[in-house]
C-alpha cells in the first residue's frame, strides 16, 4: 500500500517537474509500455527488503562464527565504537559506503557478460524519466542489496542505517533518471546530475563516440577518482537504450538473464 501511495505522489510531483524543466519536450513519462515499469515499481521495494533480510541473516551467522582475533578483532573494536555514535553519523557513513560499493557493483555489471544479462534490463528503456528508475531485474536488485547490506552490517552499522542509506540512494536515482535538463553546475563534479546520467544511458551507437562511463549512483566523485567521468556535450544524447537488449515485455525481461546463464552453462559443459 505504501508503494502505491508513493507512486501516486511521485506521479504528481514529477509530472510538474518534468513539464517545467524538460530535457525532451517530446517525451512524457506515461508514453511508454506502462505495465513493465509499474510492475517493476511494485516489485522493487520487495527486492530491496529481501536483500536486506538476507544480509541480516548472513551477518548474524558470520558474527557468531568468526573468531575474536586478527582482523575480526579490529573490526569488532570498530563495531563497538560505531554502536555508540549518533544516528546521523551512522546514516552518513552507511550512505557513503553504500554509494561507493554501488559504483563498483555498477561497473562490474557493465564489465562481465553474465552480470550484464541482468543489468541490460535497466538499459532497455529507450527514453529516460523518473519511472524508468525502477526497471531493474528483481534478482540482481535483491543480491545487490544483500552484498551492500552485509558490508554495512559487518562494520557495525544498524539495520536502520542500512535502510536509510537505501532510501537516500533510491531518492537520488529517481532524480537522476528524471526527464529534466539539470546539470547542477559546478556541483556536477560532486553529485550525479540528470544530464550526467543520461550520458550513461546513451545508445552505444550514438554520437560523439561515447564510451560507457558515469557509474556513480548519487556521488560523481567516484567517477572522478577512478577515471570514468564523461560528459561529451552539455545536452542530452539523441538516443537511449542498447542494441542487444531483450524485448521490453515483463516475460522477456524476467527470463532474459536465465536464458543467458543457461546458454553460458551449456556452452561451458559443451566445450
Amino acid at each position: 500500500m505504501t508503494a502505491v501511495i508513493q507512486l501516486f505522489v511521485l506521479m504528481g510531483v514529477f509530472s510538474v517537474v518534468e513539464n517545467c524543466w524538460p530535457s525532451s519536450n517530446a517525451h512524457r513519462w506515461w508514453r511508454r509500455p506502462l505495465l513493465v515499469d509499474l510492475c517493476s515499481w511494485m516489485i522493487h521495494p520487495l527486492s530491496i527488503g529481501l536483500g536486506i533480510a538476507l544480509a541480516s541473516a548472513l551477518t548474524n551467522a558470520l558474527v557468531a562464527r568468526l573468531p575474536a582475533q586478527g582482523l575480526w578483532l579490529e573490526i569488532s573494536t570498530f563495531r563497538a565504537g560505531l554502536a555508540g555514535k549518533p544516528a546521523w553519523i551512522q546514516i552518513t557513513l552507511a550512505f557513503l559506503v553504500a554509494d561507493f560499493l554501488s559504483y563498483w557493483i555498477h561497473r562490474a555489471y557493465h564489465r562481465f557478460p553474465l552480470l550484464w544479462a541482468f543489468h541490460v534490463v535497466h538499459h532497455t528503456s529507450e527514453e529516460l524519466d523518473w519511472l524508468s528508475t525502477s526497471r531493474l531485474h528483481p534478482v540482481s536488485q535483491a543480491l545487490d542489496s544483500a552484498v551492500v547490506g552485509v558490508v554495512l552490517l559487518l562494520i557495525g552499522l544498524p539495520v536502520t542505517a542500512v535502510v536509510a542509506a537505501n532510501i537516500l540512494i533510491g531518492a537520488g536515482a529517481l532524480l537522476v533518471h528524471a526527464n529534466v535538463r539539470w546539470t547542477f553546475g559546478p556541483l556536477q563534479y560532486l553529485l550525479v546530475s540528470p544530464l550526467f546520467h543520461q550520458w550513461h544511458h546513451a545508445h552505444a551507437e550514438g554520437e560523439h563516440g561515447h564510451e560507457i562511463g558515469n557509474f556513480g549512483a548519487v556521488l560523481s566523485i567516484w567517477d572522478q577518482l577512478f577515471g570514468t567521468w564523461s560528459l561529451p556535450v552539455l545536452r542530452r544524447p539523441t538516443r537511449f537504450g542498447v542494441p542487444d537488449g531483450p524485448p521490453a515485455t515483463l516475460l522477456n525481461l524476467a527470463l532474459h538473464p536465465m536464458r543467458v546463464c543457461i546458454r553460458f552453462i551449456s556452452g561451458w559443459f559443451g566445450s
